[in-house]
């Protein structure tokens, strides 16, 4: 009788267990934007990344693009950081996008950063940084060396100064960094954080 019940409880159990599993499948596969987001609220960054790509290769939007991008610099993952980020810079209408996210963004910042925030920015500094750290140092900068080209000037977090952060100490680099950077002309009020920089790459 005992064992009986205990078969029958068992069965039950594995049924509960494919039907758990059955359920996430088609979760994962109907609804991946919003597996992403619950991968995200949970800072589990490297599933959130893998549910943003598939939810933009249903979409192919700009906004699930930089979704991939977002997660992949959240998560620390290198290689999506480039490639998202490369295919994203890429995209018809990013800058436009990139003001847009600006705008967004900094609404939500202390008045004292908002000055500071450009998505633009941020998303070349990341894609730089992350191409400097897997040694692809000559992408590196040419990537934030070409990204100036839609820059005023040497703005705050400039992705030549974020690369410059990230190559600290880096000696040969560093001299490849400071020849780019002189070749910038920064306005008036922008002297004093050019200078900072320069400092650091000498």
């Amino acid at each position: 009788m005992n064992n009986v019940i205990l078969k029958t409880a068992l069965k039950t159990l594995l049924a509960l267990i494919m039907a758990a599993v059955l359920a996430f499948a088609v979760a994962s596969l109907a609804f991946p934007a919003h597996m992403a987001t619950l991968f995200e609220n949970m800072r589990a960054y490297n599933f959130a990344v893998g549910y943003a790509g598939l939810a933009y290769g249903y979409s192919g939007t700009t906004e699930n693009l930089a979704r991939c991008l977002d997660d992949s610099i959240l998560a620390g993952d290198r290689v999506n950081t480039v490639n998202y980020g490369k295919e994203l810079v890429l995209r018809e209408g990013f800058l436009e996008y990139s003001q847009s996210r600006t705008a967004a963004e900094r609404e939500n910042l202390p008045a004292e950063l908002r000055e500071k925030y450009d998505y633009y920015n941020v998303v070349y500094g990341n894609i730089a940084r992350a191409q400097y750290e897997n040694g692809d140092k000559d992408g590196a900068l040419q990537t934030a060396t070409d990204s100036m080209a839609n820059l005023f000037g040497f703005p705050v977090n400039n992705p030549l100064a974020a690369l410059a952060a990230a190559a600290s100490g880096d000696k040969s680099f560093a001299g490849q960094l400071y020849s780019a950077v002189k070749a910038i002309t920064p306005t008036a009020e922008q002297q004093a954080y050019y200078d900072e920089v320069v400092a650091i790459l000498t």
